[in-house]
């Protein structure tokens, strides 16, 4: 049976103390036994209170020469408080550092598998003709959604009808799977929850920052309503284009279906307008004009975003069989073997910084390997035999021009060491 606390409780006061105060008490009541006080009630008063005091010094525990001191009440619900404090600090920190390492886990699993592409046949016409099926269906829907705001299909009585157009989008989204299950009546349905909110993700990421690297500070303000209104007033410029000519060749390029506007890419918006003549002639009339012709360009834009993450989800080599992949994988390997100044990294990143690639991840990719200063492995992309001689020789000539203009002039290049490396470039074009 458990006693009373005050018994139970180890007493405070050290054991020599404790005796020296037992011996005190006892002196103290017996002498008021035997010593005269008057009066007689203050002599018994004081004679049992020294017994009850001596009563309780007695009883009390010792203390053990490794047991903690006792703590109130109070004190104990701080040190708790205090304990979850940290614990859940600690907790907050580790479930910081998991999202960290899922974010790069996710990050890396976009990269190319290199393992995956040898055990995988990609390198073939079949799905170069998938490729191509998929650019003319960009092409055309891209013409015909300028088309349908041009004629004010998605307004009905001065109001813009956002359910048609959604609607549209998904018909065309449902033509790109179609392309690599065509014996499906409705393709999308039949994907798997994780592979299409993934696509999603990524094709969100890519029109954010195509928005957010957009120099025209107006058109990131606009909300959907405003921006499909400016489309519908920038849709007339197609059909008097040729007056942009002189500023836009490059949207021009784009516009027209050239394959750089297929490629999708978040960042390519920056060039064309930031490099062009637009931004620095033709006063306000013009400055209208850039925002008209950008709405056009961010609407195609969006389109080959919807249109290659759909194709990823069937087929994610899609990425790899592209001349600037191609080109972009060599420059990268390039910097892995001659040694770089800031000089010729800045060039490098510039020159990475302009190639139309399919996948924001594929430009982050070669920004790192360049960064770690590892090549990407440029045999595992190879596909002579895909692409025409031209476009070998084209790349070829590139990389002697990169390499001449900046590796060149800025190190010291052993002769054995660049001969080694066009002899084998040659060898991954198949160039004689």
């Amino acid at each position: 049976m458990k006693g009373p606390s005050w018994i139970t409780r180890p007493s405070i006061l050290p054991l020599g103390a404790r005796i020296f105060l037992i011996v005190l008490l006892a002196a103290l009541a017996g002498t008021t036994i035997f010593v005269e006080i008057d009066p007689a009630w203050l002599k018994w008063f004081v004679c049992l209170s020294s017994v009850v005091c001596l009563f309780v010094v007695s009883l009390g525990r010792v203390r053990k020469k490794d047991e903690p001191e006792e703590k109130d009440e109070s004190e104990i619900m701080e040190i708790a408080r205090s304990a979850i404090r940290t614990e859940a600090t600690r907790l907050e920190a580790k479930r910081n550092n998991l999202e960290k390492i899922l974010m790069a886990y996710g990050e890396w699993m976009e990269f190319p598998d290199f393992q995956k592409l040898q055990t995988i046949d990609w390198q073939d016409e079949a799905h170069v003709q998938m490729d191509e099926r998929v650019a003319a269906l960009l092409d055309n829907e891209a013409d015909l959604m300028l088309q349908r705001f041009s004629a004010g299909n998605y307004w009905k009585d001065g109001n813009f009808e956002g359910r048609q157009l959604l609607l549209d989008l998904v018909s065309f989204t449902e033509s790109i799977a179609r392309v690599y299950c065509p014996e499906s009546k409705y393709p999308l349905l039949e994907l798997n929850l994780e592979s299409l909110f993934k696509a999603v993700n990524r094709a969100s990421l890519q029109i954010i920052l195509l928005l957010e690297e957009l120099p025209v500070l107006e058109v990131k303000e606009m909300n959907l309503r405003k921006v499909s209104d400016n489309i519908r007033k920038a849709s007339k410029v197609y059909r008097k284009y040729e007056e942009l000519q002189p500023y836009l060749k490059p949207v021009r390029y784009l516009w027209q279906g050239s394959k750089l506007l297929f490629a999708a890419n978040p960042l390519f918006a920056v060039g064309w307008i930031a490099g062009s003549e637009l931004i620095w002639k033709g006063g306000k009339h013009l400055g209208r004009k850039a925002v008209d012709t950008y709405v056009l360009s961010l609407l195609r834009q969006t389109l080959g975003i919807i249109a290659w993450e759909t194709a990823g989800i069937y087929d994610a080599t899609h990425r790899y069989r592209s001349p600037d992949w191609i080109y972009g994988v060599e420059i990268a390997h390039l910097l892995s073997r001659f040694d770089a100044n800031q000089d010729v990294l800045r060039e490098t990143f510039r020159e990475l910084g302009k190639l139309p690639l399919r996948s924001t991840y594929d430009r982050i990719f070669l920004y790192r390997c360049i960064a770690q200063n590892v090549s990407p492995k440029p045999k595992h992309f190879a596909q002579p035999e895909l692409l025409q001689m031209e476009v070998r020789q084209s790349i070829y000539e590139k990389l002697i021009e990169f390499y001449e203009k900046n590796i060149s002039a800025n190190s010291d290049s052993e002769i054995q060491n660049v001969t080694e490396w066009r002899e084998s470039v040659k060898q991954r074009l198949s160039i004689a």
